[in-house]
Order: structure tokens, then C-alpha cells, then sequence
């Protein structure tokens, strides 16, 4: 996570009046005692292989025509190639907590410091289906119900969501095994997966409308919340 992301990432939980390690309003079961069939270890490796050697196959079992069939959506799929790969992975170590920049007065008085990040493993594998760019993004943090908290700032993008819309969603978070829309048009669908041992794994389902490309509204609401579903589903 470079400086500048890390920086819209605290400012967004600024604005919306959240911090890392806030407990998830919607469920009281850590990804820990639930088991699942993923451990931070394999996501982070399998990231840290992808950002070596780019891949046109989601790994993990992730297979988006199935799922987009199962949850009633219409459209060829197939992998969105760009430079030699449809699947890209990245890792961070993590950053401490340390001071606010000089003159940042954007946060609540009560971080008096910007919060730590924990590390992280991130991996996007992007579609084709029929004229859009749909992203499958999955992110794992260590830390029980960190993962939400992080993404935060990729689900305001992908849900178009309004300040008070984003605080609530991080309010109502999925509950490990659920997955749910972002509230207005439902442009993205974001679900948590269990994890074999500590951690959290967060699967976003979304329109990539990087570059002005329009919103297909057959592309949203409950289909993609049922494909981002199916998608949870299959992981192994």
C-alpha cells in the first residue's frame, strides 16, 4: 500500500467516523472458529505468486461463469487480458500507527494518530461479461474483522456510495458467510469468507468503470449479489 493510498484510506475512515478494529455490528462469529477452507498464509503466497507471474485463471476456484449463470445473468464471460493476464496479486506488510501529516485536520479528534494497518493480501482477477469489465476482488488481512474496515475505500468506488451511505454499510457489514449489497443502486456486492485459523477474507463483486465506462444495471442489485454469492461458494 503506497503513501498516497494509505492516506485516502485513513481519511475515508475519518469521514465516516470509523477505525480499524471496530467490531462488526452484524455478527459476533470470527472468521477463526468458523474454518475455513483458506488460510491467510495460502491467499498471501498465492498473491505474492501473482504479482510475479501475471495469470488469465482465478485461483482459489473462483470460476465467474458459473456463478453469473447460476445467479441468472446474461452475457458471454471471459477473462479481461491486459498485458499478458487477467489475475494480478499484491501484498503489504503492513504500516504502524504513526502521527497525521501537518495541517491534516480531516480526522475525528479522537485519533490522535493515523491507525495502523495490518498486512494485507490482495488479488483481482477481471472479466468480460457481454460489453463490461466486472472485477472479482478478494482481500485477507490476519486480524478477525479487519477486512471490511480495509476495503472500505474500494467499496465506496464500486457502490458509488455517499459518506453517510458508506458509514452505514460499515455499520451492517456481512457476517462471516453472508454476503450483501452496497445500499442504493446495489453496484457492488461484497461477502466475508471464513478463514482456516485467524483472519478475515473479503470477496468484492463489482463493475470496473475505470475511464468513465457506463453502469450496466443488469450488472447489479440482487443477481450480483447472488453471484458474488455462488462465487463465495466455490472457494477451495
Amino acid at each position: 500500500m503506497t503513501a498516497a493510498q494509505r492516506l485516502r484510506l485513513t481519511a475515508a475512515f475519518a469521514v465516516a467516523g470509523i477505525a480499524f478494529g471496530t467490531a462488526a455490528c452484524s455478527s459476533s462469529t470470527s472468521a477463526a472458529t468458523s474454518g475455513g477452507a483458506l488460510s491467510y498464509d495460502r491467499v498471501r503466497s498465492t498473491a505474492l505468486d501473482l504479482a510475479k507471474n501475471r495469470s488469465s485463471t482465478c485461483p482459489f476456484g473462483l470460476d465467474l461463469a458459473k456463478a453469473a449463470s447460476a445467479a441468472g445473468i446474461a452475457g458471454a464471460v471471459a477473462p479481461a487480458v491486459t498485458d499478458g493476464g487477467s489475475v494480478t496479486g499484491n501484498a503489504g506488510n503492513g504500516v504502524p500507527a504513526q502521527p497525521w501529516p501537518s495541517g491534516n485536520t480531516g480526522h475525528p479528534p479522537t485519533m490522535t494518530e493515523m491507525p495502523a494497518t495490518p498486512p494485507n493480501a490482495q488479488i483481482t482477477c477481471s472479466y468480460t461479461v457481454g460489453a463490461s469489465t466486472v472485477d472479482v476482488e478478494l482481500l485477507a488481512v490476519p486480524k478477525n474483522d479487519y477486512g471490511i474496515s480495509m476495503l472500505l475505500p474500494s467499496i465506496a468506488r464500486a457502490g458509488l456510495l455517499s459518506v453517510d451511505q458508506l458509514s452505514r454499510f460499515s455499520a451492517d457489514r456481512p457476517a462471516v458467510g453472508q454476503t450483501k449489497l452496497t445500499p442504493g443502486g446495489g453496484t457492488a456486492a461484497v461477502a466475508r469468507i471464513a478463514l482456516h485459523g485467524d483472519g478475515d477474507l473479503v470477496l468484492m463483486l463489482d463493475q470496473n468503470t475505470t475511464g468513465g465506462a457506463a453502469q450496466d444495471p443488469a450488472l447489479a442489485g440482487e443477481p450480483l449479489r447472488k453471484a458474488a454469492e455462488a462465487l463465495a461458494g466455490q472457494i477451495h
